[in-house]
């Protein structure tokens, strides 16, 4: 892959979340975080730069990813740069990088910085979620607007996905009269599959309490008919299963976690109730997501009936695999191309209808952007039909067969680790850069600064002020020498940012001087830049530490 020339991979790090928040576990956070560990670990390029804003959650979590990955490895060179010193002090000379990659699908700060430096670096971007109306605006429109090149790339994690950007991108270009210049490409996520293996299933089951002879089906998610799977259909099939097998021990182990404010664990467990099978079904809310591994090897068969547009790509079945448990789900978006039929388990048709002229029509309300989100996402789920028939057959052939069972679980493991493994994913992601450089270095493309839509906060709202004050206006210090500590000392700092950007040294330097105006400061201070300086003259005059000489103008 790699030719003799070094290459250095720059990467956004502000999509790092919290694992948990606010007592949830998303898919997202799982990934973004497991993609950044990986790139640390696998990556072959010479060093890897992180961006990260001062004082926030993102700086300590990547620093602390880095001192783990540096101390198993001391020849990973990772290094991290402040967006300040980019920002106010024209940081871009001093990054040596060849590609740029954020972990979602947060793009044009990458695109931005790339025009500005004037530089033929490719841009690439990885998609989680394409189904939240908010994209429309943020993501797909920008897509064709903003000076994206044809080096750029959309990494998308599975077929289905690519397919669905393609066609919203259509309809942006058909609206605009514009082509989008980037690619969208195909790589999947990864798994750990040195932690997520077979292990001991007699003693694992002898940990949690669950019977040694028992068939275990397990569902691990988030608990959101919503967001993810209407569970509904997999109690009703389970339910037809016992009675289909009197004499037999069948439990259906469901892990997971609930958003705040939603009810749908005490729904589920009414239906359960309702059908009589209380003593089969397991609820394990909030289950510690560390340890999930031991619930794949505590199963027989991992189970996911998703029918909703929200997912991409699906991590859950692709961690039962390479535990060696075979997959009994729904054939829908990446579960398509990570789960092969017949093989490492079952995909269980389903079945979709056109039926959202209204929405298709307006599709604006309401206007509330969550709530309207999440209608939409729950109106779709609720017209995609899961073949039950076919379901509950999957599931019995893997109950009666034990050859079959056996087959698909060495089938599964081989394919995570021929496929999945973090290492085949990082590997195949350096391809795809690899390729986007020299499709770069081929390029005659112009650079558009002009054509990224950025805050000019002093034409925009010139109107607001009184007056503008001129460069050359003169001001004079209200203060002695001796005050001068003291003075600037003393003034507030509510929110921090005052002490991150470390200006207080710029403001003592200008108040040694008695008199002063804009044009002559920048000359004597090129340690920063010149809105620096001026901010800094009008930071003082605003807390009365200078004053205008109305003498000299």
């Amino acid at each position: 892959m790699r030719n003799n020339k070094s290459m250095n991979i720059g990467l956004m790090g502000n999509s790092i979340r919290p694992l948990i928040q606010q007592g949830m576990v998303y898919g997202y956070d799982i990934a973004v975080n497991e993609l950044v560990d990986n790139i640390f670990k696998y990556s072959s390029f010479d060093s890897v730069l992180c961006f990260y804003e001062p004082e926030q959650f993102q700086q300590e979590i990547l620093k602390r990813k880095a001192r783990k990955i540096v101390r198993k490895d001391s020849s990973r060179c990772i290094s991290m740069i402040n967006e300040y010193d980019i920002l106010f002090r024209d940081g871009t000379e001093s990054l040596d990088i060849d590609v740029l990659h954020n972990v979602s699908s947060e793009f044009m700060p990458m695109i931005g910085l790339r025009e500005n430096m004037k530089r033929r670096i490719p841009v690439t971007w990885t998609i989680h979620c394409a189904s939240y109306p908010e994209l429309l605006d943020k993501l797909f429109l920008p897509m064709v607007l903003a000076p994206v090149k044809s080096y750029d790339a959309l990494i998308c994690t599975s077929y289905a996905v690519k397919k669905a950007v393609e066609s919203i991108i259509e309809r942006i270009e058909s609206y605009t009269g514009r082509k989008c210049r980037g690619n969208l490409i195909i790589n999947p996520l990864g798994i750990d599959t040195d932690r997520f293996a077979p292990q001991n299933k007699e003693v694992l089951r002898a940990k949690y309490g669950i019977e040694k002879d028992a068939f275990v089906i397990l569902w691990i998610g988030r608990f959101s008919a919503g967001d993810k799977a209407d569970l509904y259909p997999l109690l009703k099939v389970f339910s037809s299963l016992i009675k289909e097998n009197p004499g037999k021990c069948l439990k259906l182990l469901m892990a997971g976690y609930q958003p705040a404010g939603t009810k749908y664990v005490e729904t589920l467990k009414n239906v359960v109730s309702e059908m009589g099978i209380c003593e089969n079904v397991i609820f394990m809310q909030d289950h510690n997501i560390s340890t999930r591994h031991e619930l794949y090897n505590i199963s027989d068969v991992f189970t996911s009936p998703v029918d909703n547009v929200q997912e991409t790509f699906g991590i859950t079945p692709i961690e039962a695999m390479a535990c060696g448990i075979p997959q009994v789900v729904s054939e829908w978006n990446g579960y398509k191309d990570t789960v092969v039929d017949g093989e490492t388990g079952f995909l269980i048709k389903t079945y979709w209808a056109d039926c959202f002229c209204d929405i298709d029509q307006r599709g604006y309300l309401p206007f509330d952007i969550n709530h309207r989100t999440r209608m939409f996402h729950y109106l779709t789920s609720q017209s995609v039909a899961v073949d039950l028939e076919e379901y509950q057959k999957a599931f019995q052939r893997l109950i009666d067969d034990k050859t079959l069972y056996t087959y698909m679980s060495e089938c599964s493991r081989k394919r995570a680790l021929e496929n999945y493994s973090w290492n085949k994913v990082i590997h195949n992601l350096e391809n795809i850069w690899e390729g986007l450089r020299k499709k770069a270095e081929e390029s005659d493309e112009g650079f558009e600064p002009d054509k990224i839509l950025l805050p000019n906060y002093t034409k925009d709202f010139r109107s607001y002020p009184s007056d503008f004050i001129d460069e050359r206006t003169y001001f004079k210090r209200t203060c002695n020498d001796d005050e001068i500590d003291k003075l600037i000392d003393a003034l507030p700092q509510p929110y921090g940012v005052e002490r991150v950007l470390n200006e207080a040294e710029l403001l003592r330097t200008l108040l040694k001087n008695e008199r002063l105006n804009m044009e002559i400061a920048v000359e004597e201070n090129n340690g920063y830049s010149v809105g620096q300086v001026r901010r800094g003259i009008m930071y003082l005059y605003k807390y009365g530490l200078l004053k205008r000489d109305q003498g000299n103008v």
